[in-house]
């Protein structure tokens, strides 16, 4: 207080002027809203480089987070990362596919050197008919298991890519007896992508089983078949996958030390159940206390979830190519650099069928919350 006296004191009575140009705490977040507010084409940056994102934030029903977010990790990363070379033209269709073919050709027109989409339902082949001959590349903000024709990349990561990541870290440190269990909800896409990540780490579970309609009964033949289990894969975390591990557990199929390795798919509520206590999980997303995390939240006053690290790697992306090998870098070929490119969702990198694989950090649910053990590798 004293030292508000005495600043008051220095500086006078303020001036009918002075006190309208306060701007009141309402006034403030109603310019900035007003700042925000969506329209049909936006520009962020001046560079040479012209990268692109549609979205449906013009949808009948409204904008979504998660549009919202990754458009505003995108912006966030022209500032942060672009240095002065990269500009990001968006295009903010309602969600349909005519208007996103005609966002592609407007886009086509201006040369952009790359494209992203983030609206959910459109065709991929509706997007590249409106790019028309450019052999422009294609960033989908869809998962793997999602369609992706030639020259188009996968850019989320999603339960299947946790789980797998996550076996490759019990694998390290030396458990070669792992159960698979899956929700009753997989589809037969993500279970062969599942048996497909395992086998490029060189592991090959006990069993694979999806919960719900497997029985661990504890009788003494049904043990002898399966015994020893130090890894237990759980993609889900409902009542039927909980159910599961602790027959599981109850019957003795599980070594005393085994691990329990979730996924990105698991709820919050997930890790209040205490018989997911201790689990380890492999999570996708920007690392709290980062430097784009905190700007992010400076400047849009929330926290960056995973989508806005998601649109803030597609600028990451584009500025590590053109920094390193000059404006006209990318392409579909320079994409596909195995040593992969460096974002705020950790290390990434596509393989050659446009498929996208990320580091992830390792958590341990601990108290109902998650407590990081070991932050994402920086490298592949």
């Amino acid at each position: 207080m004293f030292a508000l006296g005495m600043l008051a004191g220095c500086q006078g009575a303020p001036t009918p002027q002075d006190v309208l140009d306060v701007e009141s705490p309402q006034a403030m977040h109603a310019r900035r809203a007003a700042e925000r507010a969506v329209k049909p084409q936006e520009t962020f940056g001046n560079g040479a480089t012209r990268i692109a994102l549609i979205t449906a934030l013009m949808a009948p029903t409204g904008e979504t987070a998660r549009e919202r977010d990754i458009r505003d990790g995108a912006s966030l990363a022209v500032d942060e990362l672009g240095g002065g070379q990269l500009s990001l033209l968006v295009e903010n269709t309602d969600g349909s596919p005519q208007q996103a073919k005609e966002a592609a050709k407007r886009l086509a027109d201006q040369k952009v050197a790359l494209v992203a989409v983030s609206t959910a339902d459109v065709p991929v082949g509706t997007v590249r008919d409106g790019l028309g001959s450019a052999r422009t590349p294609l960033l989908m903000l869809r998962g793997n298991g999602a369609e992706r024709p030639a020259g188009t990349f996968a850019f989320v990561s999603d339960r299947i890519d946790s789980a797998v990541e996550g076996a490759s870290y019990a694998a390290a440190s030396g458990r070669t007896r792992l159960v698979a269990l899956l929700p009753g909800d997989v589809s037969s896409n993500e279970r062969q992508r599942l048996e497909r990540g395992l086998a490029e780490y060189g592991i090959k579970p006990a069993l694979l089983a999806v919960t719900g309609s497997t029985a661990f009964p504890g009788d003494a033949a049904s043990k002898a078949k399966l015994k020893d289990i130090d890894a237990v894969i759980l993609v889900g975390a409902g009542d039927p996958d909980v159910a599961a591990l602790s027959q599981l557990r109850a019957n003795g199929y599980l070594k005393p030390n085994a691990m329990v390795l979730g996924s990105s798919g698991w709820t919050a509520a997930a890790y209040k159940r205490p018989e997911l206590s201790g689990s380890h999980l492999c999570v996708f997303g920007p690392e709290n206390g980062s430097r784009m995390t905190s700007r992010y939240l400076d400047r849009y006053e929330r926290a960056a979830a995973a989508d806005a690290a998601y649109g803030f790697d597609v600028i990451a992306l584009a500025a590590g190519l053109v920094r390193t090998k000059g404006e006209n870098a990318i392409n579909q070929e320079s994409i596909r650099s195995p040593s992969g490119f460096i974002g705020a969702a950790a290390a990434f990198r596509f393989e050659e069928n446009g498929a996208v694989r990320r580091t992830c950090a390792i958590h341990q649910v601990t108290g109902g919350n998650l407590k990081l053990l070991d932050p994402a590798p920086r490298s592949f």
